[in-house]
């Protein structure tokens, strides 16, 4: 779990909310199991991975925490997400193959952060 963490803070540090674009496959320690495709990930799965995984690049960008803190934290936001570990890589790896779940995810991450934004906006107005 921890490589997948690691991969998906890593991936999401270098290439935004294209991060699977360029990032190589997590390491299995359990037998391989076919990724889903995109039809198979429901749209509350694709919303709470891309929300996971937004809280996780955050989590990698901070310099104020050791890695064994990001990891926790890491791990802490996975389980809030509601994802068990073998369904967030699935996910992950998914993503990687498939260029529909791929852009579902960046949709939903975007979203995300538009609403995040609107909200840090709206006091002002």
């Amino acid at each position: 779990m921890k490589t997948v963490l690691t991969l998906a803070a890593a991936s999401l540090a270098m290439g935004g909310t294209a991060w699977a674009q360029d990032a190589a496959p997590p390491q299995q320690t359990a037998p391989a199991q076919a990724a889903p495709k995109s039809a198979d990930v429901s749209d509350d799965q694709v919303d709470r991975f891309a929300l996971a995984v937004l809280k996780v690049q955050q989590i990698a960008r901070d310099t104020a925490a050791d890695e064994q803190q990001k990891q926790a934290k890491m791990m802490a936001v996975m389980q809030e997400s509601g994802m068990g570990p073998q369904e967030f890589q699935a996910i992950a790896v998914g993503s990687q193959s498939d260029p529909e779940l791929k852009q579902r995810i960046q949709t939903a991450a975007e979203a995300y952060v538009k609403a995040a934004q609107d909200a840090a906006e709206a006091p002002g107005r």
